[in-house]
């Protein structure tokens, strides 16, 4: 197997896998909870995003003895992208609940001036993003002890 390939592999490996572990541990939360399950649902516990991103930093955190400027860019990557969805993704999802409050209060239902409701996406509480990190973590983990038996 070409060598870029290999590598291309070794960060989307562990990516796909942390977001598989995430959703599905989010569907059984969900169907524990009695919601409908949606497989490509944003918010929730746990992250998914977290859960990806984090997978890919131990991986490399690993691999690379916790050394260098892809682990450092990993990292960097890894902490934006928990912190985006614990603050910003979360707050851009409450605006817009209050806005769509909003709307039907200020327009009749029957208005046809009344504009659309805006498509909530739901960011993430800090418990929700631990335990993404925590799935992320074990995977990334997981992935590094059995790579060598996938790529031999």
């Amino acid at each position: 197997m070409p060598a870029l390939i290999v590598e291309i592999l070794r960060i989307a490996l562990p990516m796909a896998f942390g977001w598989i572990a995430a959703q599905a541990t989010k569907m059984i939360i969900f169907a524990i909870q009695k919601k409908p399950l949606d497989l490509f649902c944003s918010g929730g516990m746990p992250s998914t995003h977290t859960a990806s991103t984090i997978a890919v930093v131990t991986h490399i955190a690993i691999t690379e003895n916790f050394k260098g400027s892809i682990f450092a860019l990993a990292l960097v990557f890894g902490i934006v992208t928990a912190f985006d969805a614990c603050n910003v993704r979360l707050q851009c999802g409450r605006v817009t609940e209050k806005v769509n409050v909003l709307i039907d209060k200020a327009f009749a239902s029957d208005d046809p001036e009344k504009p659309e409701k805006l498509k909530v996406i739901k960011g993430h509480t800090i418990p929700e993003v631990l335990v993404g990190a925590v799935i992320g973590v074990a995977v990334g983990t997981v992935f590094w002890l059995i790579e060598g038996k996938i790529f031999a």
